[in-house]
């Protein structure tokens, strides 16, 4: 059995060169998904593939932005 990667939203955000606030607002509005609020120091963890999914989606929108 594989276990899943998960990474913290500011670690996620890091990767992927974006704010941790865009990133918040992307699963939101792309994927539904609506992170807690969690105390200062807590961590939110998001799955490796939801982090994927949202690239993918930005990817897309912003080829079909170019395309126009």
């Amino acid at each position: 059995m594989m276990l899943e990667k998960h990474y913290s939203l500011s670690e996620a955000a890091r990767i992927m060169g974006v704010d941790r606030r865009a990133l918040k607002c992307w699963l939101r509005q792309d994927l539904g998904i609506i992170l807690p609020r969690v105390r200062r120091g807590a961590k939110v963890m998001i799955r490796e593939r939801d982090i994927e999914r949202v690239l993918e989606i930005r990817r897309d929108a912003d080829g079909a932005r170019q395309h126009r």
